[in-house]
């Protein structure tokens, strides 16, 4: 009997790093994933923060667009072509009378 109780000591000291050896393994991995965890959610944060960001410029853009949709069709216009022939290239009217300052 004696050698039962000797015996059963030896598996119960076994059994005990097993479940040491078991409970190490578990630990380092739920540390893994909680660490991977984290990560995710400050990548996460960071493309939600990105993705505001893109939205913003997009309706930027969108509304870029339509300006210079509305500048493309008054460049087709009658005014637009008598503003600059007078600006820029200093036409006027036959009849028309200018002033200008004395420089």
């Amino acid at each position: 009997m004696a050698k039962n109780i000797v015996a059963f000591r030896k598996e119960k000291k076994k059994g005990r790093l097993g479940l040491f050896l078991v409970l190490l393994t578990l630990g380092v991995f739920v540390s893994m994933f909680t660490y991977n965890g984290m990560e995710l959610r400050k990548q996460k944060k960071e493309l939600e923060r990105d993705t505001a960001q893109m939205e913003v410029q997009l309706e930027q853009e969108k509304q870029r667009a339509v300006e210079l949709k509305e500048f493309e069709t008054y460049t087709h216009t009658k005014k637009y072509a008598e503003e600059v022939a007078k600006e820029k290239l200093g036409y006027v009217y036959e009849g028309e009378i200018i002033f200008q300052k004395d420089r």
